[in-house]
């Protein structure tokens, strides 16, 4: 009997929420207390297929794709954090889920603090795996951020946007505009970053430069708590990406209940998909916290 069976791994339902402001693409696995995970940039169902399974072995997971990207529509008026804060609560009341637990990952830790915020009242736990939280913990030296800044200017008229995404459905450009992401944005991805962005539509470009556009103008103050509910922190020390004890500094300071859980591997996300298995032996904590 292999370990997924021991472990009684739950399959994945896609289903589509009819919800006041989209119709949401969510990834559900499990029966247990409801779960809702917000994800990471660009992020679909598929890629994090195994950490909604292994979330679901004992609760509920929810895990949406952002409005304006994969099989999510876009918000009417372009996409927003605070539309995405409201959309949290509007599945919350789809699922029937009076209470529940907010899991934010990567920039969706930003998101997850944005829907504490709004629903504080409703959320008894949240979980902050290797989040984005404060603008003072990105590793990008001051010529590369003012560099992402006046490129997300440059790409704010719809003619440029046009342009853009010829450019991403060309594959001789494409692997240069992967070259750009990865070395100047630092992005970490286990998908196939080109194939990604050739994939792209014009909402979902529109999704990823406002998502980037928030990251880089995010204020402390927007975000910051002090937040009730319990908090479990789990990131690598060595996050090439995001500085770790800036990011655990942010967090105790909103959080008074904080389980903290140190990583050491030498990534910001893992550089190929995790088997439920592997899950389960490295973020056993996620489960039993």
């Amino acid at each position: 009997m292999s370990d997924a069976s021991v472990m009684n791994v739950p399959p994945i339902d896609v289903r589509q929420f009819d919800l006041p402001l989209t119709s949401l693409r969510v990834g559900v696995a499990g029966d247990g207390p409801p779960v809702i995970m917000v994800p990471a940039t660009i992020s679909l169902i598929e890629d994090w297929s195994t950490l909604i399974q292994f979330i679901g072995t004992k609760y509920t997971a929810h895990f949406f794709e952002l409005p304006g990207h994969g099989g999510s529509a876009p918000f009417a008026g372009g996409y927003s954090a605070e539309k995405v804060a409201d959309t949290i609560g509007h599945l919350a009341d789809a699922i029937g889920a009076e209470r529940f637990t907010l899991l934010g990952f990567s920039f969706g830790g930003l998101l997850t603090l944005k829907a504490l915020k709004q629903h504080a009242a409703r959320v008894d736990r949240v979980v902050l795996f290797a989040p984005f939280v404060t603008s003072s913990a990105l590793r990008h030296s001051p010529a590369k951020l003012a560099l992402l800044r006046s490129t997300i200017v440059a790409l704010r008229p719809e003619l440029a946007r046009r342009g853009m995404l010829s450019l991403l459905k060309n594959p001789h450009t494409v692997s240069l505009i992967d070259w750009y992401m990865r070395s100047v944005g630092k992005f970490e991805t286990a998908a196939d970053l080109s194939a990604r962005l050739s994939s792209f539509s014009a909402s979902t470009l529109d999704v990823l430069l406002s998502q980037v556009e928030h990251i880089l103008s995010a204020q402390d103050k927007d975000i910051a708590g002090p937040f009730d509910a319990p908090c479990m922190f789990g990131m690598s020390v060595n996050d090439p990406m995001l500085d770790f004890s800036v990011t655990a500094e942010f967090v105790h300071a909103q959080f008074p209940n904080v389980h903290e859980v140190r990583w050491d591997w030498p990534y910001h996300a893992t550089p190929r998909p995790l088997t439920v298995e592997e899950y389960a032996a490295d973020f056993s904590e996620l489960l039993e916290w």
